[in-house]
């Protein structure tokens, strides 16, 4: 954990408003809340785990490696998923009050998916992630998404109409399990990679990157690769190119689905 030099004193506020106000740009991986623009030069970082727990009706928390808990009162939805890693700007809360006293009260200021370094008191034998509370690669793609249209660019096993028919069909991921429509995996594990969006599309799939134009405007994405058992996968879904919080897209049979996020 990192902390910014705090440039003043904070302001002490009775509440956080709940549905906090968010924004991102395209490109960007981060979610931005409101109070960023006052308090972001004074942030802290911290780099961790998601974690729930059931008290006070639930709540979540972000673990560092390390051992560190934080208590977010504004946690976004899209970000809600046991086991994912995420980056975040924070700001210190000592004026609010939680029956939990698990962690330190903090208010996000920003925030995105981002892989998690190893804990460094891993006992010899153990997985330096398991210390940690969860896995480290694939966190990108943790969490729910609907199927909302399709490409094809090229020449596809599958029909037009049998494209359009997955429209609707949600995939959820992780950290240790995946769901589609034709296959569950209750065994998953997850490999993650940022590479060129063009080298992908031209070297891989053998298709311009113009003619996926959703993928067109981003010069790299993050590709998620499910394995099941240690084997490829299967099941539509197996490859998530995360384009943003937001968007992502998975190839299938010569057809390019557009993935929304639904938390």
């Amino acid at each position: 954990m990192r902390r910014v030099p705090m440039a003043g004193p904070l302001a002490l506020l009775a509440v956080v408003g709940c549905g906090p106000s968010e924004r991102s740009s395209v490109g960007d991986p981060w979610t931005t809340l409101e109070g960023w623009d006052e308090y972001g030069e004074s942030a802290v970082n911290v780099v961790g785990f998601v974690e729930h727990q059931e008290l006070e009706g639930g709540m979540w928390l972000i673990r560092e490696p390390t051992g560190t808990t934080w208590s977010p009162v504004n946690l976004p939805e899209a970000f809600q998923i046991e086991g994912a890693g995420v980056v975040a700007d924070v700001r210190l809360r000592p004026d609010l009050l939680s029956m939990g006293m698990n962690g330190e009260l903090v208010e996000v200021l920003r925030i995105r998916h981002g892989a998690v370094p190893d804990a460094p008191n891993a006992a010899e034998g153990e997985s330096p992630a398991a210390v940690a509370q969860g896995p480290v690669p694939g966190g990108r793609a943790f969490g729910e998404w609907r199927v909302v249209g399709h490409v094809m660019p090229g020449v596809s096993a599958m029909s037009t109409s049998r494209a359009a028919s997955w429209t609707g069909r949600s995939l959820e991921y992780g950290p240790r399990s995946a769901r589609s429509p034709n296959g569950d995996c209750v065994e998953a594990s997850f490999t993650e990679r940022v590479v060129s969006t063009d080298g992908l599309l031209s070297g891989q799939y053998g298709v311009p990157v113009e003619t996926v134009p959703p993928m067109a405007e981003f010069d790299e994405v993050t590709v998620v690769d499910v394995l099941c058992e240690g084997a490829s996968w299967g099941a539509v879904g197996q490859t998530v190119m995360v384009l943003d919080e937001r968007r992502a897209m998975t190839p299938w049979d010569g057809v390019f689905f557009e993935l929304r996020r639904v938390r």
